[in-house]
């Protein structure tokens, strides 16, 4: 088999393994409760995603909306859960500590946690995430509905973007709206999106009953996955990581 020419990016590793590699990430991320251990699953999820050659500037520009309702979740976490020494007060309400901030720290390392494992898939193609679904053994009904909601959401964003531009180009500032008017304003927009999706649904729900799916109990797919000497190294450092991440959480390292 011809190896990849050097100029050509590296493939990437079977999605079953960055799978694995995900869950831990998510796993140990929503359940630890240390700032050290917190920061280092941080390390590690964005080394993950530079050796995986994922684009981070551009997946941190797409979500730089999302980015500002991190840091404010993350702030809200620090001022309404005080503890430790007192740094900043307005009389008797406690409006920053080394507790507080050290839970908004870890507030903030698990959203961007989770953020970080998502993007790891953002090398793989739609088809080789639903055939490494196929071969985890997940039906494939569940495989290919995953594939129809990823095609879904930019549909209803777009339709919304459509909506907005046309309520623009009708002389309509939605910035310059007072908030109930605005939210007012997005509830009128939002149902006919809605309707229009179910609508959409419905069509694809008729077209797949009269193309036969799920006709026979297996189907054969012609594009598979087989795991190399890269990823059985992948997995094992996964597997040892969750050992050695579990160990530590069970001898006092959540506290």
């Amino acid at each position: 088999m011809r190896g990849p020419h050097p100029s050509e990016p590296p493939q990437p590793p079977d999605p079953r393994a960055v799978f694995a590699l995900a869950a831990y990430l998510s796993l140990f991320a929503v359940f630890t409760q240390t700032l050290w251990l917190m920061g280092a699953l941080l390390i590690l999820a964005a080394s993950s995603a530079i050796l995986l050659h994922v684009d981070l500037a551009r997946v941190f520009k797409k979500l730089k909306r999302l980015w500002q309702v991190v840091f404010t979740v993350a702030l809200l976490q620090s001022v309404f859960s005080p503890s430790g020494e007192v740094w900043f007060s307005a009389g008797p309400v406690v409006l920053l500590s080394s507790g507080g901030v050290a839970k908004g720290l870890i507030v903030l390392g698990r959203l961007a946690i989770l953020i970080l494992g998502g993007s790891l898939f953002a090398t793989y193609g739609t088809r080789e995430l639903i055939q490494g679904m196929i071969q985890l053994r997940l039906p494939y009904e569940i495989a290919y509905m995953v594939s129809v909601g990823i095609r879904f959401v930019p549909l209803m964003g777009e339709e919304l973007r459509d909506s907005l531009t046309a309520l623009a180009l009708r002389g309509v500032v939605i910035k310059e709206l007072k908030l109930r008017q605005r939210l007012k304003v997005y509830t009128y927009l939002l149902l006919p999106t809605v309707a229009g999706s179910l609508h959409n649904a419905r069509a694809l729900a008729m077209s797949m009953e009269m193309r036969g799916f799920g006709a026979f109990p297996q189907r054969t797919s012609y594009f598979t996955f087989s795991f190399s000497r890269r990823d059985y190294l992948l997995l094992a450092a996964t597997a040892t990581l969750t050992l050695l991440t579990g160990a530590v959480m069970i001898r006092g390292g959540v506290t």
